[in-house]
């Protein structure tokens, strides 16, 4: 993206448009007025970007277990220039690899659907055996990706579907997504059913941040945490959160992105429900943030919340229009084209922050590129 972008100026030389590949068109965009932060608020935005950008890897992992060792060996070919520029396979070898970029793993953004590769599994097994035993890339030996990785990227019929809904099958045993093992769909909801507490008014979404894996008979969580799963990561997270805190804009915003901390430290989901209302009730902050396993809609029964975050600061122009709009949202009402029974005779509008992107970092929706 371009953050030098002056507010008058329609930069007719902008090339908003990169590249094209598969059902896939990269744009970048501009920031207007970015350059005119101050020097505490663009320190704000970069520590929360760079708390974004270390989380990336947990959505490929969160995706499919085997998305990691699949992206780090397709990135390792390029690295060693395994390839030739003008060769047919090599063009299909980058349009495959930008598509697991895009798609944060092997199955489509979109449709959940195993995407296959337009090259052949003999150019990738002599590309795989070029590879420097110095540069390896993944903890599997070069005999175990040819046994266990190149099935998998070549053959439509294993692990077809990242998420499947399809109410007459086991929606978790069909679904290549990493938020179980070993487990049924019936031991998961089980599982989950016994902890809710009828006389809890306000109870927690349980399972909203763990694995569940069954270990010799026992069904257990692994908890997304310091110290737990993607605990170095989540270190890597709270180190630039904690910096981000010392330059908050507000008592609301600091005393938010402190409680996210707490709550990746603990893993205590009643701590997420604290600092998620602490996060709504800000709307005083000019830069916000959104960091954290939130959205359930990649897990087919809704439990388990794949990892996003992104970094925001207001357009203060569209907040304008809005607030217009939303101050005549009657006068919409009484002269819209439809018939005046179905008409709300008292219609509150909304009251909204517009935002402009600043910087994202991993997403259940892909990012945009930077």
């Amino acid at each position: 993206m371009n953050y030098n972008q002056n507010e008058n100026s329609t930069n007719q030389s902008f090339q908003y448009f990169i590249e094209q590949f598969a059902d896939l068109r990269i744009l970048r965009y501009q920031v207007p007025k970015f350059e005119k932060l101050s020097l505490k608020q663009k320190k704000l935005i970069y520590f929360l970007s760079e708390a974004a950008l270390c989380g990336r890897d947990i959505i490929y992992d969160q995706n499919f277990k085997y998305n990691l060792i699949i992206r780090r060996l397709l990135e390792s070919i390029i690295k060693n220039n395994l390839g030739h520029k003008n060769d047919k396979e090599w063009n299909e070898f980058m349009i495959y690899t930008k598509r697991v970029w895009f798609s944060n793993g092997i199955h489509h953004h979109y449709s959940a659907d195993k995407f296959l590769p337009g090259f052949s599994k003999n150019f990738f097994l002599d590309r795989i055996e070029q590879i420097p035993d110095d540069n390896w890339p993944v903890s599997l030996s070069k005999d175990e990706v040819i046994k266990t990785i190149i099935p998998i990227i070549f053959d439509p019929e294993k692990y077809p579907k990242r998420v499947c809904q399809d109410q007459s099958k086991d929606m978790i045993k069909h679904s290549a997504n990493n938020f179980y093992e070993n487990v049924t769909q019936h031991e998961v909801e089980s599982f989950y059913q016994q902890m809710i507490d009828p006389k809890k008014d306000e109870p927690v979404s349980y399972g909203l941040n763990s694995k569940l894996i069954k270990e010799n008979g026992t069904i257990r969580e692994k908890k997304w945490k310091s110290g737990e799963m993607y605990g170095k990561t989540i270190d890597g997270i709270v180190y630039w959160l904690e910096k981000a805190v010392d330059v908050a804009e507000n008592i609301k915003q600091k005393e938010s992105l402190q409680k996210l901390i707490d709550y990746y430290q603990s893993g205590d989901l009643e701590k997420f429900d604290k600092y998620s209302i602490l996060w709504l009730s800000d709307t005083e902050s000019f830069i916000d943030t959104v960091n954290g396993f939130i959205e359930i809609y990649e897990d087919p029964i809704g439990k388990k919340a794949t990892w996003e975050a992104l970094v925001n600061f207001k357009d203060e122009k569209a907040t304008r229009r809005t607030e217009v709009l939303s101050k005549n949202a009657q006068w919409f009402e009484d002269n819209s084209p439809v018939d005046s029974k179905y008409k709300k005779k008292k219609v509150q509008g909304v009251s909204a922050k517009v935002i402009n992107v600043a910087m994202l970092g991993g997403e259940c929706y892909p990012a945009t590129p930077i």
